[in-house]
């Protein structure tokens, strides 16, 4: 791609347009996505010393600071205690908002020019499936790469090293990039090529002219969101139309066998082995810098508090953090639904726990209608994505689901009206009048994503103590194995 791009003489389709008229172009651009909930962002990646700074504030000048951010992301190897797009979701605007990426996801995938030909293919997979996850919320995404020759670059090298304040943007990157221009170049190259997605292409600008690369940024920016505003406008109208496909179900959790159970005297038999071996290999995973995350999800009322609270009974507390899910606050509601669980995922060593989790989305939000037919319907694929990605980063993942049956439910529910009312409220009983249309909804969830890779652990919890038990023995057999020990 780099080879068909002329570096020495560009001819913009923009160069006649003043840069303050571009801007407020742009601002009136911001405006109108901000009052139909639209985000953008724009990414600016390139040759280091290549005019990304300046290409930037042009971007930002006449932008609306209350709804506009510039992000800078960092080399990958200052935050790989996190997953690799980790600094994306971080740094992702809010609903309506734009934001201006220094750099991007993209800036380790091309700098490592030693990384080898699986984990890239791996890296790639994942931004596809994030851009396609933007491209489906209505996030516009526009991906800029700034190119220059060898000599161009030198000379900016050159110049800034001369200069005592602006010597500080001159760092190793720079110079190794120079030395090793025709490699670098070849690398470039490839990456673009294989990561220029039809949803989401590459837009190549030779920026040895630094004022009219900014033109050709901020002219080509708005002509990008004047036709990404007419095909989202053009989607929620198709998408009102849209109606799910169900899968066929094999196995209904409506046959699950909840007759398991266990004896006290043996509950508190194993109980006490079961929890220490549990906080060993708590540490054992922190020991080997594995990241965690527990999932649990079940009937209400199925156990899932008591399930945790014996899950990390001896488990150091600064190894763990349980992430109880509710409804979504305001500033939650303002990104992806995903959003705030990428937010909530463990460093490297650590463990999170989610109480209710990102299945939500096809559980309460489909049947309660908060969220469309066609949202609930691509979140499996959104999932099943997001998993992969947590698991090739190295993470142990482990699903549960607590099920119990319908009658269980309502003595559960009774007991807590007399003993435990701050445990119980009228959605409750709400949500049980929608049982059948719940295991409805819970059938299609595990057959959509319990994969081979990222199971569910269907677990009988009509006997709390027999849940207990099988929570615990799962969650050891699934560390020991991530950590080699059978």
């Amino acid at each position: 791609m780099l080879e068909s791009v002329y570096t020495k003489e560009f001819n913009s389709p923009f160069s006649n347009q003043s840069r303050s008229a571009l801007g407020e172009q742009l601002a009136e651009l911001q405006r109108e996505c901000n009052e139909e909930d639209i985000s953008v962002i724009i990414m600016v990646d390139g040759w280091e010393s290549s005019g990304k700074g300046l290409v930037i504030n042009n971007l930002a000048r006449e932008l609306d600071a209350r709804s506009s951010r510039v992000a800078v992301f960092e080399d990958y190897s200052k935050e790989d205690d996190y997953f690799y797009t980790y600094q994306f979701w971080k740094h992702k605007p809010a609903m309506g908002d734009f934001g201006i990426f220094d750099r991007s996801m993209y800036y380790h995938l091309f700098n490592q020019l030693d990384l080898s030909e699986e984990d890239q293919q791996k890296w790639i997979r994942h931004i596809k499936n994030l851009e396609q996850t933007l491209y489906d919320d209505e996030i516009i995404l526009i991906k800029f790469f700034l190119h220059q020759t060898k000599e161009q670059q030198r000379m900016i090298i050159d110049t800034h090293q001369q200069d005592p304040y602006r010597n500080i943007l001159v760092t190793k990157k720079d110079l190794e990039q120079n030395e090793n221009y025709e490699e670098y170049f070849k690398h470039f190259d490839d990456v673009l090529y294989k990561t220029n997605f039809d949803i989401a292409p590459w837009q190549i600008v030779p920026s040895a002219n630094r004022k009219l690369a900014s033109k050709h940024v901020m002219g080509t920016s708005i002509e990008i969101i004047k036709e990404e505003i007419k095909r989202i406008y053009k989607t929620r109208e198709e998408e009102k139309k849209y109606k799910h496909q169900p899968v066929k179900i094999e196995n209904s959790i409506k046959d699950f066998d909840l007759s398991s159970s266990i004896s006290s005297e043996e509950y508190t038999k194993v109980i006490d082995d079961l929890q220490d071996r549990a906080g060993a290999l708590a540490f054992a995973l922190a020991r080997e810098n594995i990241p965690t995350v527990i999932v649990f999800e079940g009937m209400d009322a199925a156990g899932k508090g008591g399930a945790i609270r014996r899950l990390i009974h001896q488990m150091d507390a600064r190894l763990y953090y349980i992430n109880p899910t509710s409804a979504p606050s305001d500033l939650e509601k303002e990104h992806h639904y995903l959003w705030r669980f990428y937010n909530n995922f463990p460093r490297d060593g650590h463990i999170a726990i989610f109480d209710r989790s990102w299945y939500g989305r096809v559980m309460v939000e489909r049947i309660e209608g908060f969220a469309t037919e066609a949202e609930w319907s691509r979140a499996y694929t959104e999932i099943r994505n997001m998993e992969e990605e947590l698991l090739d980063d190295g993470m142990l993942l482990m699903k549960f689901f607590l099920l119990i049956s319908k009658d269980e439910q309502e003595r559960r529910f009774k007991a807590r009206q007399i003993n435990k009312p701050y445990k119980i409220t009228d959605e409750d009983w709400r949500n049980r009048e929608k049982w059948d249309v719940y295991v409805e909804a819970i059938d299609e969830m595990i057959a959509q994503t319990s994969t081979e890779a990222a199971p569910w652990t269907i677990v009988s919890s009509e006997d709390k103590k027999h849940a207990r038990v099988q929570v615990l023995e799962t969650f050891i057999r699934e560390a020991e194995k991530i950590l080699g020990l059978r």
